[in-house]
């Protein structure tokens, strides 16, 4: 665990999520060691990068920073989190991202919450302040077998649906974000269990392979378990449609992208 002050909380987001007013990082690092995490190469030394998922460092004065931002964040969509787990097991007990929250609401945010943890049902009461608020939950796979080998720290796939099914009934504005898609046992099954969950979108992605120096792509250890377990790119992107294909017809319009 690492503790430090931060430069900035708000920033302004480039490529891929540049059509994002803010994004809101309260933590740098992540304890929960997923193989193919994109975020290990922003990490800005070689030791950190080499010990993903074993490090997370604390935004100490990032309450401090947002309380006295100049930032204008009214009707602008601010996402929580582009690097991060917002909702990090030390969460729990630091309650940094929850102390974050009502300054948000109060200054008139969107709101846009991505975690893979169940932690981030406690913060109901205060999503349910904001005016506009979509929290996406990650669930990668329907294997509890497949998720250890992937994603050996994060909660079982069971949890995961019974968060998100409880911030949706809850009346939160609700997604699923299945990237990367990893192995599944039985697409259309899963999809019901989507849909049962009371979310209104679902997002699909496959691995992206990059092969320049610094990039935002897979990491090598999930392309080797990917590789062993069989998981090629022509497979992956079958499942892919398959899995699209049950969302859609279940839902008769177009579900998932």
């Amino acid at each position: 665990m690492i503790y430090a002050d931060s430069t900035a909380i708000l920033a302004r987001p480039s490529g891929k999520l540049e059509w994002l007013d803010f994004t809101l990082n309260p933590y740098q690092g992540c304890t929960f060691a997923c193989t193919y995490c994109y975020a290990a190469f922003f990490a800005p030394e070689e030791e950190q990068r080499e010990r993903w998922g074993q490090w997370v460092r604390v935004k100490t004065n990032a309450l401090a920073k947002l309380r006295h931002s100049r930032q204008d964040v009214h009707g602008k969509t601010v996402l929580m989190s582009s690097a991060t787990d917002p909702y990090q097991p030390i969460e729990a007990k630091l309650e940094l991202t929850r102390s974050l929250l009502p300054i948000l609401a109060q200054r008139g945010a969107h709101l846009s919450v991505l975690s893979r943890s169940p932690l981030v049902t406690r913060d109901i009461d205060l999503f349910q302040t904001f005016e506009h608020v979509n929290v996406t939950m990650s669930i990668t796979t329907d294997s509890d077998e497949v998720r250890q080998r992937f994603e050996p720290q994060c909660a079982s796939i069971d949890r995961r649906l019974q968060a998100i099914t409880q911030l949706s009934n809850a009346g939160l504005r609700t997604s699923i974000n299945v990237a990367p898609l990893l192995p599944l046992y039985d697409a259309q099954a899963f999809a019901q269990r989507i849909i049962a969950s009371g979310v209104s979108r679902v997002h699909i992605g496959t691995f992206h392979e990059t092969r320049g120096p610094f990039a935002s792509g897979t990491r090598q250890p999930a392309l080797a378990i990917a590789r062993e377990m069989g998981w090629t790119e022509e497979r992956r992107e079958l499942v892919a449609a398959e899995l699209r294909g049950y969302l859609n017809q279940a839902t008769h319009h177009r579900f998932a992208a």
